[in-house]
C-alpha cells in the first residue's frame, strides 16, 4: 500500500509563453512560507539529490528527484532533455499532477533550477524554488526527515510548449549579433575567455555577443539563497537590452538553468541553449576568445 505524504509547496502561476512572461515573485518561496503549508494535499516538494544525501536529511514529505531522471546523453552532449514521455513518467511517479504546485531545492542550486527549467519546458508552470535550500530550512529551525519517502503517483498532461523554451544551434547561429537577442554565458572566467578548461573540455572562447554572468553571482555566499531582487535586476540590466529575448548557455545546460530561472523570475522572455558549449564546439562553430562580447 502506498501512503500519501504530507506535501509542502509554493503557489505559482506564470504566463503561458516565454514571449509574454511577467515577473512573478511566487517563483521563490521562503522556508517559513513552506512550513505554513505542510499539509496541502495539492503540493509536492522535490529534493534533487543522491540516495545517500536524501536519506541523510530532507524537508519532511519531500520526494527525491534523481538528477539523471531529467537529463539524458544525446550523441556527444551529456546533459540534454529526455523525451517528454520519460519526463512525464518521472514527475508523475513523484506525485506531480496537473493541479500540483511544486517546490524544488537541490544539493546544489543548479540541480533545482534544472528541474524548474524542465517543468517550464513541459508547460507545468506552477513551481517555485525554495530559497536557501535545505540549509536555509534547517537554519530557520525547521525539522528534517531521514530515510525514504513514499509518494502517491499522479497523472499529468506534460507536453512541451508550442513555443518552446529550448533552442538549438540552428536557431541560435543566424541570430547572433542581431537585435532582439541578449546572450548570457554562465561559465567561469577561463571558459569565457578561452584560456582554460572544465572537466577536461578545453574552451576556445564564447559565442559572439555573449556576456558573462556566472550562476554564483545570482546567489549569496551560501550559494543557495538568491540575492535581493533589485541586485538581480541590476546584474541583468548591465547585460540585457530592454525587450530582448534572453538566451542562456554554459558547458552542458546545467549552470545556465540558474541564469534561465532568474531571467524568468525577473520577467524576461527567456530560452536555454541546452546543448550549450559542448554542442556548439562539437559542430566547429565560431567562437570568440577574450573579454569582449
Amino acid at each position: 500500500m502506498r501512503l500519501a505524504v504530507p506535501a509542502l509547496a509554493a503557489a505559482l502561476l506564470l504566463a503561458p509563453a516565454p514571449a509574454s512572461a511577467q515577473a512573478d515573485p511566487g517563483m521563490v518561496v521562503t522556508p517559513a512560507w513552506l512550513a505554513a503549508r505542510a499539509r496541502d494535499p495539492q503540493v509536492v516538494v522535490l529534493h534533487v539529490a543522491s540516495d545517500s544525501s536524501f536519506a541523510a536529511g530532507h524537508v519532511p514529505g519531500a520526494q527525491r528527484m534523481p538528477y539523471n531522471a531529467i537529463t539524458a546523453r544525446v550523441g556527444n552532449v551529456g546533459t540534454e532533455l529526455p523525451p517528454p514521455e520519460a519526463l512525464r513518467e518521472a514527475f508523475e511517479a513523484l506525485g506531480v499532477g496537473d493541479s500540483t504546485r511544486v517546490v524544488v531545492y537541490g544539493d546544489e542550486a543548479p540541480m533545482a533550477t534544472r528541474v524548474l527549467f524542465t517543468l517550464d519546458h513541459l508547460g507545468h508552470t506552477r513551481f517555485a524554488l525554495l530559497d536557501g535550500g535545505l540549509a536555509g530550512w534547517r537554519a530557520a529551525g525547521h525539522a528534517v526527515e531521514t530515510g525514504p519517502s513514499a509518494a502517491v503517483a499522479a497523472r499529468a498532461r506534460l507536453t512541451p510548449r508550442p513555443r518552446d523554451v529550448v533552442v538549438t544551434s540552428d536557431w541560435l547561429e543566424p541570430r547572433l549579433g542581431k537585435a532582439g537577442l541578449s546572450l548570457l554565458d554562465t561559465r567561469t572566467d577561463v571558459e569565457y575567455l578561452g584560456t582554460g578548461e572544465r572537466y577536461g573540455v578545453r574552451s576556445n572562447g564564447h559565442l559572439a555577443g555573449a556576456r558573462q554572468l556566472q550562476w554564483e553571482q545570482l546567489f549569496q555566499a551560501d550559494r543557495a539563497t538568491l540575492r535581493p531582487r533589485e541586485e538581480l535586476a541590476a546584474l541583468f540590466a548591465e547585460r540585457v537590452r530592454p525587450g530582448d529575448t534572453v538566451v542562456t548557455y554554459c558547458l552542458v545546460g546545467y549552470r545556465a538553468s540558474a541564469t534561465y530561472f532568474v531571467a524568468r523570475l525577473l520577467g524576461h522572455p527567456v530560452k536555454l541553449y541546452d546543448g550549450s558549449y559542448q554542442d556548439w564546439s562539437a559542430k566547429a562553430l565560431a567562437l570568440r576568445p577574450g573579454a569582449a562580447p
